[in-house]
């Protein structure tokens, strides 16, 4: 006797595809760290994200940051970005990200790991190189980001990075060929060392809305408290992501 096998309708693998082609895209990348993902074959992404920082002595200061990326293929973009406060540029870098890793393991599940290097720049300092590896896996409705950085323009303090994240998908519950957007939560663990090991750990949480070409976000940061210095113990971030 004959087995049958249940084949899923032309129609549903071609909206999976879809939802696939659009969570791969930008999904699962929290705020403060990036994830191993990639826009489209000559396709742009931009994302803005302004943070309003408040300071151990009441004080604040905001600042945009702005970020892009262009697919030059399916593997390669290339990833310019800039940061403003009241007076102007204050840290500007462009990358190169190519894809090393890629195992899909379902109509959205999915391992990406990529390699990316380029320079940067922070206002008082030199020019200097900027090198890591990030990668992004997702299973069903968790998706797990990390990320090891090397940063040669950076502050002694901020040299060397290593973040971690993890984003739970809300809504729904599972994607469907009509879906229009999700609902994400967002846990980030920020961490940064100087040549000599002394570390910084911080952390963020938030929440992101995730539709097919743009997306919104809200995030809270909380900064390692540092003895004896001025320093950033919260941070409120608000952004925007569009894909053209």
């Amino acid at each position: 006797m004959m087995r049958r096998t249940m084949a899923l309708p032309r129609p549903l693998w071609v909206g999976l595809a879809l939802c696939l082609a659009w969570t791969t895209t930008w999904a699962q990348e929290p705020t403060f760290m990036e994830a191993g993902t990639h826009p489209g074959s000559r396709q742009w992404y931009g994302r803005a994200t302004w943070r309003s920082a408040t300071i151990t002595d009441g004080t604040s200061d905001d600042e945009l940051e702005v970020k892009a990326a262009y697919g030059f293929t399916a593997r390669l973009a290339l990833l310019p970005q800039v940061t403003f406060d009241r007076d102007g540029a204050t840290e500007a870098g462009l990358r190169l990200r190519q894809r090393i890793w890629q195992r899909d393991t379902g109509p959205i599940d999915t391992w990406r790991a990529s390699l990316q290097g380029g320079g940067e720049w922070f206002d008082g300092r030199s020019p200097g190189g900027r090198a890591g590896l990030v990668s992004t896996t997702i299973r069903g409705r968790h998706g797990i980001n990390a990320q090891v950085e090397w940063r040669g323009g950076a502050p002694a303090a901020r040299r060397f990075e290593a973040n971690l994240s993890h984003l739970y998908r809300l809504y729904p519950q599972r994607y469907r060929p009509t879906t229009a957007g999700a609902w994400y939560t967002m846990v980030e663990a920020l961490n940064y060392f100087d040549r000599d090991g002394n570390r910084q750990s911080d952390a963020a949480v938030g929440l992101l809305y995730e539709a097919r070409r743009w997306a919104a976000e809200a995030s809270f940061y909380l900064q390692e408290p540092e003895e004896g210095l001025r320093s950033n113990q919260s941070r409120l971030a608000i952004g925007g992501r569009y894909l053209f």
